[in-house]
């Protein structure tokens, strides 16, 4: 779990004491500290954080663990606290996954566990408590659709419609994969994940999106190498609308 000096290093903006100068007089200002104090309350611990930007008041995330909480197949639930102090998007607080075997953090959709976001002008810190007593309460139906995916076996067409269609989520309807590329986007990194059903595939996908590193065409034909993403809010997008594109395949 992170220390102090850890927090502080990843993610300044946490610490930050007042909102952006920038902010009108409407804006109030809520401490991401008193937020994570609340969760320590309950018994969450963090288990990383990072942030867009070194600035003091740039968007921030921080995903949390519960060790009264078990597994949810080959993953450890996480609460997820993002936040900024200059608007650039309202504090949100919602349940992750983290998986073990690839250190992948996994935004779960709102239709499966219950999320809290608010304009910073009606924040009420009740809230946040009752949502962190709530987690336990969904960890049934996150636990399901986990084991729905395991259980779901893909035939190789449908292993490529679905890299095609996580491609639109990740690129743009105008890049088209060619087969190298379907073959690199499905192709593990780890004989962990080898195998067909649709959790492997879905977080071999989702893992090759967010960190990049395979080489692909751009739009305009040039070879090039798969930046990882570094957005807090970009990264979230993509984990959630993977997982529901993997719902919807179900």
């Amino acid at each position: 779990m992170m220390t102090t000096q850890q927090l502080k290093s990843a993610t300044p903006s946490v610490f930050a004491t007042s909102a952006s100068p920038k902010m009108s007089d409407k804006y109030v200002f809520v401490p991401t500290m008193d937020i994570l104090e609340n969760f320590e309350r309950e018994g969450w611990e963090i288990a990383s954080a990072r942030q867009t930007g070194r600035g003091m008041y740039g968007v921030h995330e921080i995903r949390l663990r519960n060790g009264e909480l078990p597994k949810v197949g080959d993953t450890l639930v996480e609460a997820i606290i993002r936040n900024s102090h200059n608007g650039m998007t309202t504090l949100g607080v919602s349940a992750g996954l983290h998986r073990v075997i690839c250190k992948n953090g996994l935004t779960i959709p709102t239709a499966l566990a219950e999320s809290f976001n608010v304009r910073h002008q009606r924040f009420d810190l009740d809230d946040v408590k009752r949502l962190t007593e709530s987690f336990a309460g969904k960890l049934p139906k996150i636990e399901g659709s986990v084991n729905r995916m395991m259980e779901r076996e893909m035939t190789t067409d449908e292993k490529i419609d679905f890299v095609r269609k996580s491609a639109e989520i990740r690129f743009s309807k105008e890049k088209v994969l060619n087969d190298l590329e379907i073959v690199g986007l499905l192709t593990p990194n780890r004989v962990e994940d080898e195998g067909d059903d649709m959790w492997k595939v879905f977080n071999v996908v989702q893992e090759k999106f967010v960190r990049g590193g395979m080489e692909y065409s751009s739009p305009k034909g040039r070879r090039t190498k798969l930046r990882g993403l570094q957005n807090i809010m970009a990264v979230n997008q993509v984990n959630t609308k993977l997982w529901e594109l993997a719902e919807e395949m179900m």
